[in-house]
């Protein structure tokens, strides 16, 4: 059996969070941003104000959509043989996604990211066999806002056949990203070759449009991961055990809000929430966030669906012993905590910047941290009792057959180079 952590919460600290959380969703709400929200909620039976775009979700509703949601998410990619189940078997390792500056490849001079940046980071993941969900990287900030969703999107899905990720601001952009989704999988049948994040703003509120888009997705069954991302001490409480449960509110209202749209859409938790330095005034990097990533993913477990934390994240802005500490130690508690995606390859500076050196670096890590914590065979094959009892008392190994001939049972590690 591989290694793992024991749960970060107990069991009745999640049901008390899980009370608190739906006990606000009834009394305090959610201001939705949008009225094609509230439509779909009040058919549901949820007491909306079209003038404040608010709603309050009671428990049966609540209860309700969470039986809805599907514990297994199948991520589709233009290569069959690269689709991703999202099971709870593994964890499978994505890309970052919407950073905002580059490091340059040739110059090593950091700046604002291009289209070209993107293209590259989308080559570098299609290549890198330990990424096996492909993000937007970076922004095209040399193309035009209005058309940067269609833009990103066109090169994802011409640039790597694995499942592609993106962020969908508009509904007016779905029409041309299902359009290029069909196109890209060769089949006038929409199947979702990409999926989408809906980020929240924080507190209790969502982004309106990017919502209105996520509705029209849910209703072709394309997965959401629902991403809130408080801010503790700003955008949420200043205890940790306060924006863990604003966290979890605002999860389950995307949630109850995609099942109401369309039963059975599969729904990834997100877990966003981080710390505001009150020295510096930056977000995240302190020991204490990795507390709040392990337990909501107890609070995913309990809800019975796929997670996604955060991995090889690191606040360093270069590839130093900070990167390596940070790097490691998110990624290997993410992998023993028993993620189902980990999150996120290629970018330095709090997900700001894009560094394809450490992409590189990053799936090499993967792969030690991996190896440490992956089972260890003991099967008859590979006690090799036999082996031993042959040698004997005083002998050596180095002319033993099963030392000297490969063998599907030889379980010895050789890691890929990372260069």
């Amino acid at each position: 059996m591989p290694l793992s952590l024991m749960p970060a919460l107990a069991r009745h600290d999640v049901q008390r969070i899980h009370e608190h959380s739906v006990d606000l969703l009834e009394r305090v709400g959610i201001d939705y941003q949008t009225p094609r929200a509230l439509e779909i909620l009040e058919e549901a039976g949820c007491p909306v104000d079209y003038d404040r775009t608010w709603a309050s979700l009671p428990r049966d509703v609540v209860e309700w959509a969470l039986q809805q949601a599907p514990r297994v998410a199948h991520l589709y990619a233009r290569d069959p043989s690269r689709d991703v189940v999202l099971d709870g078997r593994r964890p499978h390792h994505t890309s970052s996604n919407e950073g905002i500056r580059a490091i340059d490849l040739e110059t090593g001079g950091l700046r604002d990211s291009t289209a070209e940046d993107l293209r590259r980071a989308l080559l570098f993941a299609d290549a890198l066999d330990m990424i096996e969900i492909v993000n937007t990287t970076v922004a095209a900030t040399d193309v035009p806002a209005h058309v940067r969703t269609i833009k990103h999107c066109a090169l994802a899905f011409t640039q790597t056949s694995k499942h592609v990720r993106a962020s969908i601001l508009h509904a007016e952009e779905v029409p041309f990203v299902v359009e290029m989704a069909r196109a890209a999988a060769g089949s006038d049948r929409f199947g979702p070759v990409f999926s989408v994040v809906d980020g929240l703003v924080s507190p209790l509120m969502h982004d309106g449009r990017m919502t209105e888009a996520c509705i029209e997705l849910a209703r072709l069954q394309v997965p959401i991961l629902v991403y809130p991302m408080p801010l503790a001490g700003a955008t949420s409480p200043v205890t940790l055990g306060g924006t863990i449960l604003q966290h979890n509110v605002e999860f389950l209202s995307g949630l109850v809000l995609y099942q109401a749209a369309t039963p059975g859409t599969p729904i990834i938790y997100g877990t966003g929430a981080s710390q505001l330095d009150m020295n510096t005034g930056g977000f995240g990097g302190g020991a204490d966030g990795y507390g709040p990533m392990l337990a909501l993913c107890d609070l995913a477990r309990f809800y019975n669906l796929p997670v996604n934390l955060s991995g090889l994240s690191t606040a360093s802005d270069s590839l130093d012993a900070q990167y390596g500490h940070e790097a490691t130690a998110a990624g290997l508690l993410a992998i023993l905590a028993g993620a189902d995606e980990i999150y996120s390859m290629g970018l330095l500076d709090n997900a700001q910047t894009l560094s394809l050196e450490k992409m590189v670096l990053d799936n090499h890590l993967t792969h030690r941290i991996e190896t440490m914590v992956g089972a260890i065979p003991v099967d008859e094959a590979h006690l090799q009792a036999e082996v031993i009892e042959r040698a004997g008392i005083g002998g050596q190994y180095l002319s033993q057959r099963e030392t000297r001939v490969p063998s599907e049972n030889r379980d010895i590690v050789r890691l890929p180079s990372p260069f």
